[in-house]
């Protein structure tokens, strides 16, 4: 098998030889190697040791977390239906082995007997820490209940994760389904040329002359901010607000709301079952916030700051748009367009207007320096690397010994069957078990507006911020020093301090003195000019009441579904935005029905994992303001008291060595413009 299946095949993997028929095999053959890894540590009894229970189960989890990675990217990446049928019938067998696993107790017992070891606590903190992780999710999965809960919980499992990758599947064949062809360019009228190439893009890809607009993100972004025709901001507000639903132009045909409301179910009796009063409940064993209390004071305390400037930035808007002639009342698919007319009129500038200063491979040789500086790594492309699309690159990450350390996959381009938005995930994690020594493997995936035939690909300012945010997550697993894959990189980390890398890395893409680096003009290679640098800071600021009461929104939806037992998303979501939000909403919104993070992306009970992350973040940030951008010992800081150590410590550990303190609020109000 091993020599068959490229999908086992030892290294990196090799993508051009990968089928989707290879990837059930693949799982299955590595399931029945952790099957056999189980049975002889059942049979160990007082002969259990680190080496043959916790080392012999990292190894042969390591070699179905290598196979699982490279299925479910390209399941991501390559969503065909093949892909599709592949990832899916995998879900089955391995949702099945991870019940059996959780719930085998004598699997439990002797893990317990290794914490219970008298050299325990002499241990290296990984060690320590990843039996300490497995206990806890041992009883987290139910494994002290009796058989009929242990039963239903494994039913309830599998049934989630048939109704996570349709949802999933669903928002995407919405997104893709809704599309508007225009062969006349008056139709497009207020589309800058950097919008109308994107779009463009999307025609030829489709075979068509003309232009092409879908319901992915770069399209509606171009449609909702920019075009004049108020009728086309209404139908692509209103496609896009209810995608996935029973409403709008596609209503019922990739409808989410049964979904929601199962999984919703599921998760509400999951969580009974394993005695926790809600779903959140469940969730926050494994987080740094200790109460859905403690989460929703945070948040309301934000509401309550940012509300007053929300509804004074709203007027403003609003009084500007009817002095500009607007037809009143502003309805939803309006504000994109007078903000953005606004944002120009108050700041001198537009993002499109920044542009030519942010050219891709430009912004990533910033990037990768801002790395090197604080770090002391280089990336080298490899251009060996088998890569699963022309379009993808692969680079080598050296050490300050020069040595090879680590890998990363870079996928930026929007196209087709390619899921929407940017992430980053783990194609191999590090691992040095004997006889394994593997380094640490990332892929790094965006949707940025492909190059056009005679330019290269421009980014807009907040893509810049989106490249700086997925880097931080990838250095985060990159950087790690922990050699048990368990709790080393990004695995293992509280979820709602996961985001903290990330966020404080995008402070990078703000300062003066890091732009120069990258920020060049495409022709003339000037850097970004002090005008538009203060044009720029201060959009940074623009309407942020109005954004932070999104993000808060968002958040306590999440909470809401997730605690009071709210079995009506829409009835949730109206309620929620009467109480916090200041701006209208479409009668038909069922966002909800496309919010892939809570119900196809790990979210769930989790969004405000966001801004918690993000005070920490906006705070760790001043350590660099400080002592300066590029300190190598500041740098130093944070590699080895966050970066690299994984979760083998609580991220409140790792804060209080990197700052010393319990964080400031000052920092995340500042960034969102809000006074303290």
């Amino acid at each position: 098998m091993t020599t068959t299946n490229p999908i086992l095949a030892d290294g990196l993997p090799a993508f051009s030889q990968i089928l989707p028929e290879h990837a059930l095999p693949a799982v299955e053959h590595c399931l029945e190697n952790c099957r056999r890894v189980i049975k002889r540590i059942e049979a160990l009894g007082a002969d259990a040791s680190y080496e043959n229970v916790l080392e012999a189960e990292q190894l042969a989890d390591n070699a179905l977390g290598n196979a699982w990675s490279t299925i479910s990217h390209l399941h991501s990446v390559n969503s065909t239906d093949e892909w599709r049928q592949a990832y899916s019938s995998c879900l089955e067998p391995l949702t099945r082995f991870s019940t059996e696993r959780s719930h085998n107790r004598r699997l439990w017992q002797a893990y317990e007997a290794l914490a219970a070891r008298a050299d325990f606590e002499r241990q290296d903190a990984a060690v320590q820490a990843a039996i300490r992780h497995e206990l806890r999710d041992f009883r987290l999965a139910g494994v002290h209940l009796d058989k009929n809960k242990r039963d239903r919980l494994g039913e309830i499992s599998l049934r989630l994760s048939e109704l996570s990758n349709r949802f999933g599947n669903q928002v995407m064949d919405a997104t893709e389904a809704f599309t508007e062809h225009f062969e006349d360019r008056s139709a497009l009228a207020g589309l800058p040329d950097s919008e109308l190439d994107t779009l463009a893009g999307l025609a030829a890809a489709a075979g068509k002359k003309g232009w092409l607009a879908n319901l992915s993100f770069p399209a509606y972004r171009a449609i909702i901010t920019w075009a004049d025709d108020r009728q086309l901001r209404r139908r692509f507000h209103r496609a896009f607000v209810t995608r996935a639903s029973d409403a709008g132009p596609h209503g019922g045909r990739f409808d989410n709301g049964p979904v929601m409301e199962e999984m919703l179910a599921l998760r509400q009796e999951q969580a009974e079952l394993l005695g926790f009063e809600h779903h959140a409940q469940a969730k926050l064993q494994t987080r740094m916030a200790r109460s859905t209390e403690q989460i929703e004071t945070f948040l309301h305390d934000l509401a309550g700051r940012a509300r007053p400037l929300a509804e004074q930035q709203f007027e403003e808007l609003k009084k500007f748009a009817r002095q500009q002639g607007a037809e009143q009342p502003l309805a939803p698919w309006d504000i994109p367009y007078w903000s953005e007319k606004l944002r120009i009129h108050q700041l001198g500038f537009s993002q499109d207007q920044l542009k030519p200063w942010f050219e891709l491979s430009r912004v990533f040789d910033g990037v990768f320096s801002t790395a090197s500086e604080l770090f002391g790594v280089r990336f080298e492309r490899d251009e060996s690397v088998d890569c699963w699309h022309d379009d993808v690159q692969f680079f080598r990450m050296f050490d300050h010994q020069d040595q090879p350390v680590a890998g990363l996959y870079l996928d930026l381009y929007a196209r087709a069957r390619k899921s929407g938005g940017a992430w980053m995930n783990t194609c191999r994690d590090r691992v040095r078990i004997a006889p394994v020594s593997q380094q640490p493997v990332a892929y790094l995936t965006c949707n940025f507006a492909p190059p056009a035939s005679d330019s290269p690909s421009l980014l807009t300012h907040d893509d810049v911020v989106t490249l700086f945010h997925e880097f931080g997550h990838c250095l985060h697993h990159l950087l790690t020093r922990v050699d048990v894959p368990a709790v080393a990189g990004i695995s293992g980390v509280e979820w709602d301090a996961v985001e903290l890398p990330s966020q404080l890395l995008e402070g990078w893409a703000w300062e003066r003195e890091s732009l120069n680096r990258f920020a060049r003009h495409i022709d003339t290679g000037q850097p970004l000019p002090d005008q538009l640098l203060k044009g720029l800071l201060a959009d940074r600021q623009f309407h942020g009441a109005l954004g932070l009461l999104r993000q808060i929104e968002f958040a306590l939806l999440d909470l809401a579904l997730h605690t009071a037992g709210d079995r009506r998303p829409v009835e949730a979501m109206q309620r929620i935005g009467r109480e916090f939000s200041v701006l209208p909403k479409h009668e038909e919104n069922r966002f909800a029905m496309s919010f892939l993070h809570l119900f196809d992306g790990g979210y769930s009970a989790g969004y405000y994992s966001y801004l918690w992350a993000e005070l920490l973040a906006r705070d760790g940030f001043e350590l660099f303001r400080k002592q300066g951008l590029f300190n190598q010992a500041a740098g130093a800081r944070l590699a080895d008291e966050i970066l690299s150590v994984g979760s083998s410590r609580p991220m409140q550990a790792s804060w209080q060595a990197f700052r010393g303190r319990e964080p400031r609020l000052e920092p995340l109000l500042e960034s969102w413009g809000i006074a303290a």
